[in-house]
Formats: structure tokens, sequence, C-alpha cells
């Protein structure tokens, strides 16, 4: 695979876009986490987070760092969009 910046962001957002799809086509959500608004996105940042240090550990860190830039847009955004206070 290739150590792209590029390449690790459009990876990146493969498991942030499934979870806003299942959010917002499905009752997913509902059943799993009825309590837990963004439960999908953080399953989602977890699962980037866990290829992230595969990466570092494979000293592909340019792919790695791709991966931490969608997780962080994807957390930015969702604390925008949902109104989190995060103060």
């Amino acid at each position: 695979m290739k150590n792209s910046i590029v390449l690790g962001l459009v990876i990146g957002l493969i498991f942030p876009l499934v979870a806003f799809l299942l959010m917002r086509f499905t009752d997913l959500q509902a059943q799993l986490f009825p309590d837990k608004p963004t439960g999908l996105y953080i399953i989602a940042a977890a699962i980037n987070l866990v290829g992230c240090w595969i990466c570092y550990k494979k000293d592909m860190d340019k792919f790695g760092n791709g991966l931490v830039l969608a997780t962080f847009l994807g957390m930015i955004l969702l604390v925008f969009t949902k109104s989190i206070s995060i103060f």
C-alpha cells in the first residue's frame, strides 16, 4: 500500500461515511445504543485509530497521519452538527 496522506485520508473517511449512512437510513443506532446518539460515530473513530496504530507500527507514518486527519475532521464535524458541548 502506498504511504500517502491523501490515501490515508480517503480510506479514513470510509468508516465515518458508513456510520453516517447507517444513522441516516436505518434504525440500527436506536436498536444498539438507544441512549447514545453518537455511538456509531465513536465506533468509526475507534476503527480509524486502531488502523492508525497499525500503520505506525508498520512505518507507514503518512498513511497513519491521513487516518488521524480523517478522524479529527469527523469528530470536529460531529461536535458542530450535534451541538455537543466540549467545555
